[in-house]
C-alpha cells in the first residue's frame, strides 16, 4: 500500500521536526529527560489532543492542508523548542519529542489498517 501524498509529506515534517529536538536536546546534554514518565505523559496526551482535532470535524484539517501553517508550525516548534530551553523549560522539548513519537504510532496504525480515525 503505498499511502497518499499528504501522508508522505504530513510524516517527512514530522520528521523534521522529530530531528530538529531530539538534536536540540543532545546539544543541551538533555536526551535523559525522555525517560521522564511527565514528558512521556505530557507528549502523548498533546499529540492525542492535536489529533483529535483532526479526526473530529473541526477546521483543523483544512487549516493544516495550507502550506504556510505547516512551515508556520514546523517553525514555530522549533522555535519553542529553542525558547523552552532558553528558559529552563528543556522537559517541553522532551515531551514534544514524545508528541512526535506518538504520531508515528498513529501514523503506523493507520497504515498498517488496524485504526481507522474516519469509521464511524
Amino acid at each position: 500500500m503505498t499511502a497518499p501524498p499528504s501522508v508522505a509529506r504530513d510524516a517527512l515534517l514530522a520528521v523534521v521536526c522529530g530531528v530538529a529536538l531530539l538534536t536540540l536536546l543532545a546539544v543541551t546534554e538533555s536526551l535523559s529527560l525522555l525517560v521522564r514518565p511527565g514528558s512521556a505523559a505530557a507528549g502523548i496526551a498533546a499529540a492525542l489532543a492535536v489529533e483529535a482535532l483532526f479526526v473530529a470535524d473541526t477546521p483543523a484539517g483544512d487549516l493544516w492542508e495550507r502550506p504556510a501553517v505547516q512551515a508556520g508550525s514546523v517553525v514555530a516548534l522549533a522555535a519553542g523548542g529553542v525558547v523552552a530551553v532558553a528558559v529552563g523549560g528543556r522537559w517541553f522539548v522532551a515531551a514534544a519529542c514524545w508528541g512526535v513519537a506518538t504520531y508515528f504510532v498513529l501514523l503506523a496504525l493507520v497504515l498498517t489498517g488496524v485504526w481507522n480515525p474516519t469509521a464511524s
